[in-house]
């Protein structure tokens, strides 16, 4: 699996960004990561016998403080924009941001897109739980007022999220 990871987002990026990527490759051979944001500050925190993590230098980054959506489409060098280019080329399977939430599902959005039937995303983070497991929480209250065609797709979201991440399928709902 190729993982594209925005390694500036986040409150203690990057360095706790790379800590988790070179636990990542370390746990799973198959695993190969590339971690977009300011080569200066990253490569320093990268073994050189680590073969399996690239860089892709950036300088450029979407904030907490700036407007998701026109950030997504005005800074075309941030390290998160560049890394939801990575999954819209297919140069990466998937892409993990710890940095602005609305900018990230702008970027989902507008830039990798939509499955074909589903209107709108989900944010779904993986709960810790005592025995290490963790959980998938579909939504997290986002949506206030959902349409009827967002209801339906609802029950969709778990299953194939699950799925895409080869865990097994133990399905409850709030709702």
């Amino acid at each position: 699996m190729k993982l594209a990871i925005d390694a500036m987002g986040g409150d203690h990026a990057p360095e706790q960004i790379v800590l988790g990527a070179l636990d990542a490759v370390s746990d799973h051979e198959q695993l190969h990561i590339t971690l977009i944001g300011d080569e200066t500050k990253i490569k320093p925190l990268v073994p050189e016998s680590t073969s399996r993590i690239d860089i892709i230098h950036t300088d450029e980054v979407i904030t907490a403080e700036d407007e998701p959506v026109r950030a997504v489409r005005r800074k075309k060098q941030a390290s998160m924009v560049l890394m939801a280019n990575e999954v819209k080329e297919k140069r990466a399977d998937a892409c993990v941001s710890a940095g602005n939430t609305g900018a990230l599902m702008s970027a989902g959005l507008f830039i990798v897109g939509r499955l074909p039937g589903i209107a709108r995303p989900a944010l779904s983070p993986t709960l810790p739980t005592a025995d290490g497991k963790g959980f998938l929480f579909l939504d997290v209250g986002r949506m206030l007022m959902p349409k009827l065609n967002t209801w339906y797709n609802m029950p969709l979201w778990g299953p194939f999220t699950l799925k895409m991440s080869g865990a097994s399928l133990n399905l409850q709902s709030g709702y």
